[in-house]
């Protein structure tokens, strides 16, 4: 069982297996996980009727840091897809203004496609490989899981030893990673 395979809690994320099949989740939606083994929840992409949308930090770094560290600022790790209001939460978040000091761009999480973007998204700077990487990514796990408008889906971290120690300062430490 996943509940079993907590290895910690580190505020507002759990680490979830061992070796190759340890995924992190945000804290917050750890309890929805915790009737499936890791290794059946990784093959599978889901839990039951959740499914998962599965960030890779060896591939992402810079975005997976983003993304766990929205969550240890309480942002949810069970999102809901809704399409509709991408173009608007795009609006919000991740504006000219936002500073990119290293010639990055900017990413945001909760993501747009979701119900939860938009407004109040935390916003960090990451290599433009990364976000681009991340955006195929995205459209492609939605396909592949059958994630539609209105569906639930948990946002899962693999490889979370390989998450960037901290910020984006120009240099793409996962350069050779392809998405």
């Amino acid at each position: 069982m996943i509940g079993d395979g907590f290895k910690n809690l580190i505020g507002g994320v759990e680490l979830v297996g061992e070796g190759e099949t340890q995924f992190m989740v945000a804290a917050s939606a750890a309890s929805q996980v915790s009737r499936c083994t890791p290794q059946k929840s990784l093959e599978e992409k889901a839990c039951e009727d959740l499914k998962f949308v599965i960030l890779d930090a060896a591939k992402m770094p810079f975005i997976t840091r983003n993304v766990s560290t929205a969550w240890k600022a309480g942002h949810p790790g069970v999102l809901t897809k809704d399409s509709t209001r991408q173009a608007d939460n795009r609006k919000k978040v991740c504006l000219p203004s936002f500073p990119r000091p290293y010639g990055g761009q900017c990413d945001e999480y909760p993501f747009a496609s979701s119900r939860q973007g938009g407004a109040g998204s935390q916003e960090h700077e990451v290599p433009a490989r990364e976000n681009q990487c991340q955006g195929g990514t995205l459209s492609t796990k939605y396909v592949a899981a059958r994630i539609v408008d209105g569906d639930d889906f948990l946002v899962v971290i693999t490889h979370p030893d390989k998450i960037a120690p901290g910020p984006f300062q120009g240099i793409d430490i996962a350069l050779g990673q392809s998405c």
